[in-house]
């Protein structure tokens, strides 16, 4: 059977992945001539945006899939799944601290840990709705396995590259699209997914799709909107001193 998406949700998800990116690159540019406590404030913030935007757009996108019946979430797995996105881009960002000597030498470590924690992140979250017996298209999962690795070296490049405003948007959403099509090509690489969620567990709470969905992108939109406040006030203050 074909997955269909409802095209609304879709477009949440990816509006969650481009408002992740912004965000966060906002916050890296400049980050090689601060203090290092304000560096690494500046770090945590683009660290929890990217990393909620990375589970955000795959928990929409899986909400997305049009099905007779709403499924439930394993929420083991489903914590587990934010966990890693949280952590995992975290440690990524922290190794690559351009004011930190060791920086260039840990790029490929940073990158497979960003890699992997896209990759995971995905696939723990088709889990939590679909269960763990997964049958996944080996040449599909390849593709996947390196577009995240790209995905994860096309953020790393780009988050700590100094530049303007309009090339921040302007790669902000090339990454967040990005980020959005590694969601998508992880449900193509899945056999038998549809069959998987309609068997699975259903969803007793009560509780739509699209309400989920909502909460999600409303989480999100208040995270960077509290991220970006707090990057205006140090800004401010910084320009005073």
């Amino acid at each position: 059977m074909t997955i269909t998406h409802e095209p609304g949700l879709v477009l949440l998800s990816i509006t969650i992945a481009v408002l992740g990116t912004f965000t966060a690159s906002v916050m890296t540019p400049n980050v090689r001539f601060l203090a290092p406590g304000r560096g690494g404030t500046r770090i945590a913030m683009a660290s929890f945006t990217l990393g909620g935007s990375i589970w955000a757009t795959q928990f929409v996108g899986l909400l997305a899939i049009q099905l007779p019946v709403n499924f439930a979430y394993n929420p083991a797995l489903s914590g587990a799944s934010a966990g890693i996105a949280l952590f995992g881009t975290a440690i990524a960002l922290f190794l690559l601290k351009p004011n930190n000597p060791k920086a260039k030498g840990r790029m490929p470590a940073a990158l497979m840990i960003l890699g992997l924690t896209i990759a995971a992140t995905n696939g723990l979250g088709i889990a939590a709705a679909a269960g763990r017996n997964l049958h996944f298209s080996w040449f599909l999962a390849s593709i996947f396995a390196v577009f995240s690795m790209y995905t994860a070296l096309t953020v790393l490049w780009f988050l700590y590259r100094p530049r303007g405003v309009i090339v921040t948007f302007l790669g902000a959403t090339a990454v967040g699209l990005l980020m959005a099509a590694t969601h998508y090509l992880a449900i193509d690489s899945v056999q038998g997914l549809e069959e998987a969620l309609l068997i699975a567990p259903p969803n007793t709470t009560g509780i739509s799709e699209r309400y989920l969905a909502w909460a999600a992108t409303i989480m999100m939109y208040l995270l960077c909107s509290i991220c970006l406040s707090v990057f205006l006030i140090m800004q401010f203050r910084e320009d005073i001193e």
